[in-house]
């Protein structure tokens, strides 16, 4: 419909512009001060603001199968403009045509949205059956960025598996790679130039950058990308084919201050790609999730015993419906004689004992992995007369295996009917919610997969993805763990932020990190995760900083075996059930981290400003003194404020100028009431 649409206003607004085909140059004016400028001779743009270049002589390249890279530029290029109306907005498109040599044509096309301080650019290459794995939409040469200023990166991951983190360097340090958003920004004046692909339905995408002993950076956004200790892939990408190949919609934007442009990516995104599932309607998930220290020896006894304790003794632990989720992880099959082909209604039993105790029970799978694989190819799929190695990605070095299980091609008949025949077992049990896990696996580029049409890691994670959607058609949560960090907001409701955690002190550091540099996240899915929240054989201060972590993220989990008494269990009853804290994740987003960042990893400050409500949340990472400042005239908020402390519940007052003392680690939660 919104191709269709576009078409329409093409064909009515089309025009060849016969002055601007003549002229050497093309400028656009933006918000911020900003013009965007094409050489039509030299096929190359440049960003100005104030008449300072912000980049200069951005250009275009793309390989074909088989050939050379080949720079997009032309002595008889036309430029075209013409209208486009679409789910972000209106505004007009440039599309920059230049032939080439043996019937290729390449194409830019320039977005340029009505007061948006951003444009888009969709490279297009045109021939008679070509093939590409590398297109290059940006590319730019060596030159000084930032008026010579030292610039800062920001790697952000391709998922979150293997424990793996987002990083902050200065780009001198060492060479900068990012997947599918890349981060520069100033740390004098926290502006920051953003790329981002905005459709990973086809490529994965690589932000590239390092600087030269001249102080000169370069930088190139490539479709086409694979890294074995990013994206996963022991091979490279798989090439697109056809008449016609396009890369992703690439977003770029220089922003006064890198943070509100992350923000603006991340709700143009949502915009631009909708989810491929209805949002959710429900309250904020809060609740419990067996792998925190249950995990393999989950039964019968221990899964009903924590229901017992959450109606009897957290019975005000609840979202603001009233409702909490009981999650059964990975070996809920314990409860299913046969296997997971075999008899579940002992697991229908246990969602009937949850719903009688008003929770909502909910249940685990990674549909794309084989955990068996090691017992031999000739076991048969559940749902399906195929084995297990008919099933199984194929890659250069036979096939992909990570973190104990081996990837499933997702275009394949017997992996659909095994997701098929288990996702519907579950629906049928009465689950509410499912996470999902190692989606990666998904992912991962293959030699060949079943589907001929399917050439690419990510065609094939969508055609997957929207199957697992089909099946579960609307009727679950899905919480996506170990997943794409950008491409699954399509597919599910919530996403952890990064991989496993579970209750010690660095645990907690670690889970912010991916919150210090992600928290974007929160407005392209419904509700980001900070993990199971586990309090066991730690101290008071820690598991308050650790229940802290997931209150900055918006959902609760916790993690613990509630089967059995402990003696942590007393003193965290009250803060679990504390009505001020329950109510901070209502609009079930998460806090902004501050720019207070005291081992260059994880923010020790974040805030939230909803509804003229403020919530500041510290976190000391080291058992020793520490005090934090921060003006919170940085974030417009000035005058004078009632702060309290919601766990000490003790009030006092405060100007602008917040200092919080700790005398060791631990972590503080404060409302803050502006006094009139």
């Amino acid at each position: 419909m919104q191709l269709k649409y576009f078409y329409i206003i093409w064909l009515l607004t089309i025009l060849l512009i016969p002055n601007q085909s003549i002229r050497a140059q093309i400028d656009v004016k933006l918000n911020n001060n900003q013009v965007f400028r094409y050489d039509l001779k030299k096929g190359s743009f440049s960003l100005l603001e104030n008449n300072i270049p912000v980049f200069e002589n951005a250009v275009s390249i793309f390989q074909l199968k088989n050939q050379g890279p080949i720079e997009v530029k032309s002595a008889n290029a036309r430029a075209l403009k013409q209208k486009f109306k679409d789910q972000v907005g209106s505004g007009i498109c440039y599309s920059i045509e230049h032939p080439l040599a043996n019937g290729i044509k390449a194409i830019q096309n320039f977005y340029f949205y009505e007061k948006n301080p951003s444009f888009i650019l969709e490279l297009v290459i045109k021939g008679k059956n070509i093939s590409s794995n590398t297109l290059i939409p940006i590319a730019l040469k060596p030159q000084q960025f930032f008026s010579g200023n030292p610039i800062t990166t920001i790697s952000v991951p391709f998922d979150n598996d293997t424990f793996i983190s987002y990083h902050q360097n200065e780009l001198e340090n060492q060479p900068y790679q990012s997947a599918e958003v890349g981060i520069l920004y100033d740390k004098t004046n926290q502006k920051g130039l953003i790329t981002a692909s905005l459709d990973q339905s086809t490529w994965k995408t690589g932000i590239l950058g390092n600087k030269d002993s001249l102080n000169h950076t370069e930088l190139q956004v490539i479709n086409g990308f694979t890294d074995v200790n990013i994206t996963r892939d022991s091979i490279k990408h798989g090439f697109v084919n056809g008449n016609i190949i396009k890369s992703s919609k690439i977003l770029l934007e220089f922003s006064n201050n890198w943070q509100d442009g992350m923000e603006s990516y991340a709700k143009l995104q949502k915009k631009l790609f909708p989810p491929n599932i209805k949002g959710w309607t429900g309250a904020i998930p809060i609740g419990w999730n067996s792998w925190g220290v249950i995990q393999d020896k989950l039964s019968w006894e221990n899964a009903t015993g924590n229901v017992d304790y959450f109606k009897n003794k957290i019975p005000n632990f609840r979202n603001e419906n009233g409702k909490a989720f009981i999650d059964l992880d990975s070996f809920w099959d314990n409860m299913v004689p046969g296997g997971m082909g075999g008899d579940y209604s002992k697991l229908k039993e246990f969602v009937n004992y949850c719903k009688a105790a008003g929770l909502e029970p909910g249940a685990y799978w990674a549909p794309f992995t084989d955990w068996g694989y090691k017992s031999g190819p000739n076991r048969k799929a559940e749902g399906s007369d195929y084995a297990f190695a008919e099933l199984w990605t194929k890659t250069d070095n036979g096939f992909h295996d990570l973190d104990g299980g081996r990837a499933l091609d997702p275009t394949h008949p017997g992996t659909q009917a095994r997701m098929k025949f288990i996702l519907e077992k579950l629906k049928e049990c009465g689950f509410k919610m499912i996470k999902i896990d190692f989606l990666s696996h998904a992912s991962i580029e293959s030699t060949s997969f079943y589907d001929p049409k399917i050439t690419t890691g990510m065609q094939a994670y969508a055609v997957g993805m929207k199957y697992l959607n089909e099946v579960l058609d609307n009727q679950m949560l899905i919480y996506a763990a170990i997943s794409p960090s950008i491409a699954t907001y399509r597919y599910a409701h919530m996403r952890r932020i990064a991989c496993d955690a579970w209750k010690t002190m660095e645990q907690t550091a670690y889970t912010l990190n991916s919150v210090t540099f992600g928290w974007w996240q929160t407005f392209l899915y419904d509700f980001i995760d900070a993990d199971h929240v586990v309090f066991t054989g730690e101290s008071n201060n820690t598991n308050i900083a650790r229940l802290l972590s997931a209150v900055v993220a918006g959902p609760i989990i916790l993690g613990d075996d509630f089967s059995k008494n402990e003696e942590w269990q007393t003193s965290m009853e009250p803060i679990l059930q504390n009505p001020e804290i329950l109510k901070i994740g209502k609009n079930g987003k998460s806090f902004k981290p501050l720019q207070v960042i005291l081992d260059n990893k994880t923010s020790n400050l974040y805030l939230k400003n909803d509804a003229d409500q403020l919530y500041l949340i510290a976190f000391n990472f080291k058992d020793e003194n520490l005090t934090l400042t921060y003006d919170l005239n940085k974030e417009g908020l000035d005058g004078k404020f009632k702060i309290k402390d919601l766990i000490s519940q003790e009030e006092t007052s405060t100007d602008s100028n917040i200092n919080i003392t700790f005398q060791t680690s631990g972590a503080k939660i404060f409302k803050l009431t502006p006094e009139l």
